[in-house]
């Protein structure tokens, strides 16, 4: 009984961030040096960062290539989960939900300035996720989510440059303009029916080796799956995600702290937002987006992030205490 409780204070103070003083600072003096890390990243992009498909997301080093946009997922989730942590009691205060906006729209502005709007979204879920977990009120969430809906309607075709309006028409007309700016949705429906239930064999997919499905190694990777693999080879891929993320709910769930809970509810956040678009987006439910496939989807950056975040994850189960930058 006497341990309960004082394991109890110990957790009360942990959230009120009444722990050593000492232990305190230099954690936050961590967590802000993390943070500048992550804007400097992105500001630098403004200046150097190197076009790829109309966004400057990439620093460029000879034929090696490196997209900041995706480490910096971590940084933020890191970061967050700090300061939800501290200031969870006060979360539903006014001045503690400005702070947490403030710090989510920096990096969040910075990424749409790019343009680099599926990191941007991927962002959106991130803080959005790590909040309701926090706690935050019920009813700020549905009015949050009313005004940022009114505001993306009014936004959109203000932000959205030219060939990102023709992939949200294409989704919404999708036989409009099969040949041109619907031509990747209709080649990846064509993949994969033409697939059929059991695939046409592993490296045997006509329209993935053939070049008529773009980015069949990258965004529409799902797409060559199912032509090659079929049906099964399909399900599979969502039940591997399924199994992946109810084990990160449940590390999340069994955390001993809300900085430990949070950062888990990050990851699960951002791996589930990331596979629910991309997969939605190769079936023609979702507009495409370019957000690539977590652990499938060719690509150095994304990989080594989704790897780090997993690697978070674990660590918060192996460790199961308290969790603190000092």
């Amino acid at each position: 009984m006497m341990r309960a409780r004082e394991k109890d204070c110990e957790m009360h103070d942990v959230l009120r961030g009444n722990y050593n003083t000492n232990s305190t600072n230099v954690g936050m003096c961590v967590s802000w040096l993390v943070y500048l890390v992550n804007i400097l990243l992105l500001a630098a992009l403004l200046i150097v960062g190197r076009k790829t498909h109309g966004a400057g997301s990439w620093f460029s080093f000879g034929i090696m290539k490196f997209q900041p946009s995706e480490v910096t997922k971590i940084l933020f989730i890191i970061t967050f989960a700090y300061f939800l942590a501290r200031y969870t009691p006060e979360l539903n205060r006014p001045s503690v939900l400005g702070a947490a906006l403030l710090q989510f729209a920096v990096p969040f502005g910075l990424i749409v300035l790019q343009p680099d709007m599926g990191t941007a979204l991927v962002y959106v879920a991130i803080f959005a996720g790590m909040l309701f977990v926090a706690g935050l009120d019920g009813v700020r969430i549905l009015l949050a989510g009313a005004a940022a809906g009114s505001a993306a309607i009014v936004a959109v075709p203000m932000v959205l440059k030219g060939y990102q309006m023709e992939r949200l028409l294409a989704f919404m007309h999708p036989t409009s303009d099969a040949a041109g700016s619907g031509w990747q949705l209709h080649q990846a429906h064509v993949a994969m029916g033409s697939g059929g239930i059991f695939g046409k064999g592993l490296f045997h997919g006509s329209q993935a080796a053939l070049g008529f499905l773009p980015a069949a190694h990258t965004d529409f990777i799902f797409a060559a799956v199912v032509e090659q693999a079929g049906l099964p080879g399909g399900l599979l891929i969502v039940a591997l995600f399924l199994l992946l993320l109810y084990r990160i709910m449940r590390i999340a769930l069994r955390a001993e702290d809300m900085f430990a809970t949070c950062m888990a509810a990050g990851v699960f956040s951002m791996i589930a937002f990331q596979a629910c678009i991309n997969l939605g987006m190769t079936v023609g439910f979702l507009p495409i987006t370019g957000i690539p496939l977590p652990f499938v989807s060719y690509g150095g950056s994304s990989l080594i992030t989704n790897f780090a975040a997993v690697a978070l994850v674990l660590n918060i189960s192996v460790r199961r205490k308290k969790l603190m930058f000092s």
